[in-house]
C-alpha cells in the first residue's frame, strides 16, 4: 500500500510540474544546452584547425612574412638615409659655408614632401643653435620649429659621429614624448671642418605602421589584414625599437626597453627560448623559429636578421598563436555558418523565454513599486503563472496586498510611511519629547445618534473624520487614534519639527473651515465640534505588549489636552467649531495674531490655573 502511495505522489508531482515549471530547472537547462552546443562547436573547430597547421606551412608563411617586413622596412628607411646624404653632398658643393647652410635649408621643403618616411628635418650648427622644418598635424603643410631636445645639440652629434665610421649614421632615440622618434644624421663638411649636421626625424609611429599586416585589394590600395599577428623590431641587445599588435596597447609605450621589461608576456619569454630546428632554406635567410608557451597557449615566434645602411644589426619578427596562422577559406566559412547558427538559436531561445518571463515580472515590478509607495487601494490582483516560482510570488503578493490594504484601514498610512522612511526600530522606540497635541470631540453626539441607525451614525462619523484627518496630514501631523466621536493627533513625532505648535494651529484652522463648509452643504447633519490644542512633554513610541504594539503618546500633557477640550464648551458657545489653546502652545507658536486670550481657568486633575486662548475664527459670543 505504501509503495502505491509513493507512486501516486510521484505521478501527482509530475502532473504538477507540467503545469508549474521550475524556473531554476528551466534556466539551468537552457544555459547547459547553449553552453554545451557552443563548446562542442568551438572544440570541433579547434581540433580541425590544429590538424591542418603543419610544420611546412608554418615555415613557408614565416619566411614570407619576415621577408615582407624586411622589404617594407628597407623601402621605408632607405629613402631617409639617401635624402640626408643627398642634402650633405648638395651643401658641400657650394662655394662657401654661408651658402652651404642656406642651400641645405632650401632643400628641406622638397625632401619633406617627397619622402614619406621623414617627418621632419633639423639643421644643427656649431654655435649650438638648431632649426627645423616638419609636417603639420594634417601633413598638408609644413611648420618651422626650434627643437629643444639635447639630442640635436651640435656637440652631441659630434660625439656620436666620432664613434662611427658610417655616413649617414643613426643618432639618438627620443622616447619621452607622445610620439617617439629616431634620427638619421649626416655631417656637412667644408674645407675639412664640420660646419653642421642634417638630421632626419623618423617617427616610431611611422615605423610601426609598416609592421601592420596589409594586402592589396586588386587596384593598388593597401588594406589591413585582420590576423591576430604581433610584429616588432629588436635591436641587437634585444631592446624593442618598434611594435605593432592588434590585441595590445603597447605600441607607443616602453620603447627601447628590453623584451623582458617591455610588457608583452610573449616577448618577455623570448630570451629564455631556444631556436627550433628549421629547414635549410630558412637558415640561409637568417630566419629563426621559436616556440613560446604562455600558460596553455603556444605561440610561434619568427625572427629575421636585418642590417641597416649604417651597419647596425636589427631583428624583425612576428608571433601569433600556433593554431591560428592559416585559416583556410573552407574553415572560415564553416566557422561563420556555425557562429551564425549558434547566435540565431541563442537569440530565438532568449527571445522566447524573455517574453514568457518578462510579462509577469513586469507586473510584479510595478506591484512592488506601488508597495513601496503604500498605494494599495487600486491594485488589481496579479494573474497566475505556469512558472512555479513566479506563481508563488504572484500569489504571495496578492495575499500581501489584501493584508496590507486591510491593515492600512487600522494603521494610518501617513504614520506607517513616516516610520518606514525613518526606520521603524529607531523611530518607534519609546522616548520623551515635547509635542503639540490636538484633541477633538463632537458636542451632543449622543443626542445626534439617538435618532439615527448604526449605519447612518458610522457614515456620519467617517465623513467627519475624513475632514479632520485630511487637515492633520496636510500639515505633516500624525493621527494617533479615534476615541468614540473624538480624534487624537499630534505633531513633532515621528519626524521631528521645530514648528509643531504652528502646524497644529494651522491644521485647526483648516478643520474649522472644513466643518463650516460641511455644515453649510448638509445642514441636517451639521455638527458642533470642540477642539483643544496643548503643548507639553509626553512619552511617544511603541507602547503595549509584544503581540500588540501601538505607536501612541502617553503622559500628563495628553490629559491636559482632553480636559481643555471639555473646557472649550464653557468658555464660548460652539457654532460649527470652537478651538481653544493652552498658554504653552501659544508661547511655542510665538504668540500668533489669530488667537485671543480667554483668561485663566482651573482644570480637573491639574494644580494651578491654565492660561486659555481661543482661535479668533471660532469666537462666536453675542
Amino acid at each position: 500500500m505504501k509503495f502505491w502511495n509513493r507512486i501516486r505522489r510521484k505521478a501527482i508531482g509530475i502532473r504538477r510540474c507540467y503545469y508549474k515549471l521550475s524556473l531554476t530547472w528551466l534556466v539551468s537547462l537552457t544555459f547547459v544546452t547553449v553552453v554545451t552546443l557552443c563548446g562542442g562547436i568551438v572544440l570541433y573547430m579547434s581540433v580541425h584547425t590544429n590538424l591542418k597547421n603543419t610544420r611546412s606551412l608554418i615555415e613557408k608563411a614565416s619566411i614570407k612574412s619576415t621577408e615582407a617586413i624586411n622589404n617594407a622596412l628597407g623601402a621605408y628607411m632607405t629613402p631617409a638615409f639617401s635624402s640626408v646624404y643627398a642634402i650633405k653632398i648638395y651643401a658641400e658643393e657650394q662655394p662657401n659655408t654661408q651658402s652651404a647652410i642656406f642651400r641645405a635649408r632650401q632643400t628641406f621643403r622638397g625632401v619633406l614632401f617627397g619622402v614619406k618616411s621623414i617627418d621632419g628635418l633639423v639643421l644643427s650648427l656649431p654655435n649650438e643653435t638648431s632649426w627645423g622644418l616638419r609636417h603639420g598635424a594634417d601633413r598638408e603643410d609644413l611648420v618651422s620649429f626650434h627643437p629643444d631636445q639635447a639630442l640635436f645639440n651640435f656637440s652631441r652629434m659630434q660625439s656620436i659621429d666620432a664613434q662611427t665610421n658610417q655616413d649617414p649614421f643613426w643618432g639618438d632615440f627620443y622616447a619621452s614624448g607622445e610620439n617617439p622618434f629616431a634620427t638619421v644624421t649626416s655631417a656637412i663638411e667644408f674645407d675639412g671642418k664640420t660646419i653642421g649636421y642634417v638630421s632626419a626625424i623618423i617617427t616610431m609611429k611611422g615605423v610601426g605602421s609598416i609592421l601592420v599586416p596589409t594586402h592589396e585589394d586588386g587596384v593598388g590600395n593597401q588594406i589591413e589584414d585582420e590576423e591576430d599577428v604581433t610584429r616588432f623590431i629588436l635591436t641587437s641587445e634585444n631592446r624593442v625599437l618598434a611594435y605593432s599588435s592588434p590585441t595590445s596597447d603597447l605600441q607607443q609605450h616602453n620603447l627601447l626597453e628590453r623584451v623582458t621589461d617591455f610588457g608583452d608576456p610573449v616577448l618577455a619569454k623570448f630570451e629564455g627560448s631556444k631556436a627550433q630546428p628549421f629547414s635549410q632554406r630558412a637558415r640561409k635567410k637568417g630566419v629563426e623559429l621559436h616556440l613560446i608557451f604562455d600558460g596553455e597557449d603556444m605561440y610561434v615566434l619568427v625572427l629575421q636578421k636585418l642590417i641597416s645602411p649604417d651597419g647596425e644589426v636589427y631583428y624583425v619578427g612576428e608571433y601569433q598563436l600556433a593554431n591560428s596562422r592559416y585559416d583556410e577559406f573552407t574553415r572560415l566559412i564553416n566557422s561563420v555558418f556555425a557562429g551564425v547558427a549558434v547566435v540565431f538559436l541563442s537569440a530565438l531561445v532568449a527571445i522566447f523565454f524573455a517574453r514568457r518571463l518578462a510579462s509577469p515580472l513586469k507586473d510584479i515590478a510595478a506591484r512592488a513599486q506601488k508597495f513601496g509607495a503604500l498605494e494599495f487601494e487600486h491594485l488589481e490582483p496579479l494573474p497566475r503563472s505556469h512558472i512555479r516560482e513566479v506563481d508563488q510570488i504572484t500569489s504571495a503578493m496578492n495575499a500581501s496586498t489584501s493584508g496590507l490594504l486591510a491593515m492600512s484601514k487600522y494603521i494610518p498610512k501617513s504614520l506607517y510611511s513616516k516610520l518606514m522612511a525613518m526606520g521603524i526600530d529607531r523611530a518607534a522606540k519609546a522616548k520623551e519629547a515635547e509635542l503639540t497635541i490636538l484633541f477633538t470631540d463632537i458636542e451632543g453626539f449622543t443626542s445626534i445618534s439617538e435618532h439615527r441607525s448604526a449605519g447612518e451614525v458610522a457614515g456620519l462619523l467617517n465623513d467627519h473624520f475624513k475632514l479632520l484627518v485630511s487637515a492633520v496630514e496636510a500639515h505633516q501631523g500624525t493621527v494617533d487614534k479615534f476615541v468614540g466621536d473624538g480624534m487624537l493627533a499630534f505633531w513633532g513625532a515621528p519626524n521631528e519639527m521645530e514648528d509643531h505648535a504652528r502646524r497644529a494651529i494651522a491644521a485647526a484652522e483648516d478643520m474649522v473651515s472644513a466643518i463650516q463648509q460641511a455644515n453649510a452643504v448638509t445642514p441636517e447633519n451639521a455638527l458642533n465640534v470642540r477642539i483643544a490644542i496643548h503643548t507639553g512633554p509626553v512619552i511617544v513610541g511603541n507602547v503595549g505588549a509584544v503581540e500588540r504594539w501601538n505607536y501612541t503618546i502617553v503622559g500628563d500633557a495628553v490629559n491636559v489636552c482632553s480636559r481643555l477640550q471639555s473646557l472649550g464648551g464653557t468658555i464660548s458657545s460652539v457654532k460649527g467649531a470652537c478651538v481653544v489653546l493652552s498658554g504653552e502652545t501659544v508661547e511655542k507658536a510665538g504668540r500668533p495674531d489669530n488667537v485671543t486670550h480667554r483668561g485663566s481657568h482651573d482644570i480637573r486633575g491639574r494644580k494651578g490655573k491654565v492660561e486659555v486662548w481661543q482661535l479668533n475664527s471660532t469666537i462666536c459670543d453675542d
